[in-house]
């Protein structure tokens, strides 16, 4: 057994400690090289590491804002495009109907060309983005409206057809059709089929949509309204028009009774393409309030960049040099070890 004096072992553990002491110092160099910021940020902060804390969760707040703003930018985009869509299927079909007046065109093709874009319509107001309805309002999740003339199932022609029943003892597609007056058929479309398409008659025919639009937070402070609501007058407007030229028997009528019906739409169909402007025009104040509330987030997280960064950011020059430093000292500290270790009165008797 070999006994050190008290001399060597005290050495021994100092060169030990300070060994230690390197390694742990290289160590932290080196994931402060790695990261770029300071390994130990509570024992440099001290106090302000709470600060630290809070502008990292701004930061966060800021990002997740921002990701939501592209969501709903994109979310508005398709929005636009849809209602532009709507828009040129109105201008086309009161294109057909102002030709087909001062003509006298085929109201069997007018009522086919009415069809169609009614169902176009449908499509539109219909249209989904990730998963949810764009025109549902609030109640994203459900398809919001049903006014396809094409379609047996539909809740809508289903309305319009009972309603028909109830004002004519007939269906719109009895060549009876042809008997019906001017002053009767304005009647009736003024009363029960446009009580269809009021606020109640419209939720509980054609539309599943809510009249709350999704409000989404932009900025810090600011909330804005980022969706349309299928529940619009505007939307409500259009269909009405299209479905008395639809559904209504136009291409079985008389000449002035087709005409009396031809003269409502198209001015619905005028009012509904103002209203679809009025909407656009909100939408895309909507889509330049998002936009500017996104780039003074940006500016916001830089300049909190910054601060964050002054405070736990280390210089990659001083930590290289450091990190050398270290490294040389350890390797100094093991030769001189080595050494001393090697050591012996022997080597010089």
């Amino acid at each position: 057994m070999i006994t050190n004096l008290v001399s060597d072992l005290s050495s021994a553990v100092m060169r030990r400690t300070t060994v230690t002491r390197l390694q742990a110092d290289l160590s932290k160099a080196q994931a402060e090289a790695s990261t770029g910021r300071i390994a130990d940020r509570g024992l440099a902060l001290g106090a302000n590491s709470r600060m630290l804390v809070d502008l990292n969760q701004q930061v966060q707040h800021i990002d997740n804002i921002k990701t939501m703003n592209a969501t709903v930018s994109a979310r508005l985009d398709v929005t636009q495009n849809s209602l532009g869509s709507m828009s040129s299927i109105v201008t086309n079909m009161v294109n057909i109907l102002v030709q087909a007046k001062t003509s006298g065109g085929d109201m069997g093709l007018v009522q086919k060309s009415a069809q169609d874009a009614l169902a176009s319509l449908n499509d539109k107001l219909n249209t989904s983005f990730n998963g949810q309805y764009l025109f549902a309002g609030v109640n994203t999740d459900v398809r919001p409206v049903s006014v396809n003339p094409n379609d047996a199932g539909a809740t809508g022609r289903a309305a319009v057809d009972a309603s028909f029943m109830t004002a004519f003892g007939m269906s719109s597609t009895d060549p009876s059709v042809v008997n019906i007056d001017p002053t009767a058929m304005s009647n009736y479309l003024d009363g029960s089929f446009s009580g269809l398409f009021d606020g109640a008659g419209w939720s509980s025919s054609f539309s599943s949509a809510s009249d709350k639009t999704i409000r989404s937070r932009v900025s810090m402070t600011e909330v804005v309204d980022s969706s349309v609501t299928a529940d619009s007058t505007a939307f409500r407007d259009v269909t009405k028009a299209l479905t008395m030229v639809a559904q209504l028997g136009l291409g079985g009528m008389g000449a002035t009774t087709s005409s009396a019906v031809i003269d409502k739409a198209i001015s619905a169909l005028t009012t509904g393409q103002q209203e679809f402007i009025s909407i656009q025009a909100q939408i895309g104040s909507v889509q330049t309030r998002v936009s500017d509330a996104t780039e003074r987030l940006t500016i916001q997280s830089q300049s909190l960049a910054k601060t964050i960064g002054s405070m736990q950011d280390v210089d990659p020059a001083e930590v290289a040099i450091r990190f050398n430093s270290l490294s040389t000292q350890i390797q100094t500290a093991y030769a001189l070890t080595s050494r001393i270790q090697q050591l012996s009165l022997l080597k010089y008797l």
